[in-house]
């Protein structure tokens, strides 16, 4: 059902600010990764990093520009990436060679088998 909060990021702010208080390692943030999803405000993620002294780890639709912005930018310590992996196991080689990435059928997710798991080549075709 969820739960709605007229005011999210002071919220999140504030359970960081305890969550630092209390010497908690790290916070993984995920963000919304759908289609239209809203754009977590860079103000955030700069406010984020103020409060929260521990480690910040980002994931959600991330792409090597992105991950390298919230990188320099200080905002993550450290990048997720979840779903490009299922169709990439390879990925960190992808990645770092800025090679194409293979796309994953999503309506194989979850489906039990290893279709859509097992059976994506790598970028020697191994």
């Amino acid at each position: 059902m969820g739960s709605k909060d007229d005011t999210p990021e002071a919220t999140y702010l504030a359970a960081a600010s305890v969550l630092n208080d209390i010497g908690i390692a790290y916070i993984h943030i995920a963000e919304a990764d759908w289609d239209d999803a809203p754009v977590m405000p860079a103000a955030f993620k700069e406010a984020l990093r103020i409060i929260f002294h521990g480690t910040l780890i980002y994931s959600g639709k991330y792409t090597v520009e992105r991950a390298e912005e919230a990188l320099a930018k200080g905002w993550a310590d450290l990048i997720g990436f979840g779903r490009p992996f299922i169709a990439n196991p390879d990925l960190p080689y992808r990645l770092q060679n800025n090679l194409p990435l293979n796309q994953p059928v999503r309506e194989q997710f979850f489906g039990g088998g290893k279709a859509g798991y097992l059976d994506y080549p790598t970028v020697n075709g191994k």
